[in-house]
């Protein structure tokens, strides 16, 4: 009887399997190539060649997360979990549930949260539930996915906390004679925020059809707002956005995390094609660094605090106080 036991691609190699698009650059250097690595599903011992990186895995009900050759993307999730920062993998999980023209998603949030509610013993499961929290379906682009984290994710991860905003809503027009898709949109307001890119807005024709959209949806009772890649690299025109958004939305920004800082920054590595190098939580951030909201200035007191006894004391935590 042969003693074969099949093997499936996994990790970072199982992504590129997958073609889960715009990893490279944004959370991965370039010109990264994955080395490949496979699982088998036992919990008996196994013989380990030095040319291929093996894994076992015996928790119940995960060998049921193949296809073909390699894991599906529910179970890789949870693979390669803990070898991303938190703000990577939400990156990670909006670019595999990420629209793809003519076709079904590659996998979908309720995938990802069901595989993840399912498979208790993985060692990625809390970090992936964490990161699923934050998730929607249906990203059309990399500057999509940047945006809506920085609108949508709670100060604590860096973002503005605007937690009614959902990825490519479908908007009707006209008794559903005319069909739109916002790129952000809050429903409680009918907000439609789009991200204008150079490659796909530029143009005269380009130009006219948005000029038509806007008009469309602004005769019905929308309101459209359109964003650019100046308005999240340049601080004060982002926190004129922000302050705009919070008017309309409804939503008051007051940041009073301490975690504010150093996750805005792991953002702003993000948008600027560095979050294979996303800085360490234990760098000092400085003021300009961040937008000023209202309560950055008492928050980035506290944050200086924690900071200088971080230094006095490298072996101890670093505390929240609030003085007196």
């Amino acid at each position: 009887m042969s003693g074969y036991v099949e093997k499936y691609l996994c990790g970072k190699a199982a992504l590129d399997y997958w073609d889960v698009p715009a990893i490279r650059g944004k959370i991965e250097p370039p010109d990264m190539i994955f080395p490949e690595e496979y699982v088998i599903f036992t919990d008996k011992p196994l013989y380990r060649p030095d040319r291929a990186k093996m894994h076992t895995c015996s928790i119940l009900g995960a060998e049921t997360y193949v296809d073909g050759r390699a894991c599906t993307l529910p179970l890789v999730f949870l693979q390669v979990a803990l070898e991303y920062s938190i703000h990577e993998l939400i990156y990670l999980g909006l670019q595999i549930c990420s629209y793809r023209e003519g076709d079904r998603p590659r996998c979908t949030v309720e995938e990802l949260k069901a595989c993840a509610n399912e498979l208790q013993g993985h060692r990625g499961r809390r970090k992936a539930l964490r990161a699923i929290r934050y998730l929607e379906n249906n990203s059309r682009s990399p500057m999509e996915s940047i945006l809506y984290m920085f609108l949508r994710l709670p100060n604590a991860l860096g973002g503005c906390g605007f937690s009614e905003i959902v990825l490519n809503e479908r908007i009707s027009l006209e008794g559903g004679n005319k069909t739109y898709y916002a790129d952000l949109y809050v429903p409680s307001c009918k907000l439609d925020i789009e991200y204008d890119s150079e490659e796909h807005h530029t143009g005269t024709s380009a130009l006219a059809r948005d000029r038509e959209r806007a008009a469309h949806l602004e005769s019905e009772g929308y309101r459209v707002v359109s964003v650019g890649y100046s308005q999240l690299n340049n601080l004060k025109a982002f926190r004129n956005l922000a302050r705009q958004l919070s008017r309309w939305i409804g939503k008051r920004i007051y940041i009073r995390a301490r975690k504010f800082f150093e996750s805005f920054v792991a953002l702003r590595d993000l948008l600027l094609r560095k979050g294979h190098s996303i800085r360490s939580r234990f760098r000092k951030i400085h003021s300009y660094e961040v937008p000023w909201h209202t309560g950055v200035r008492t928050a980035y007191r506290i944050y200086l605090t924690a900071w200088n006894r971080l230094i006095r004391h490298p072996n101890c935590p670093l505390v929240l106080t609030r003085a007196p």
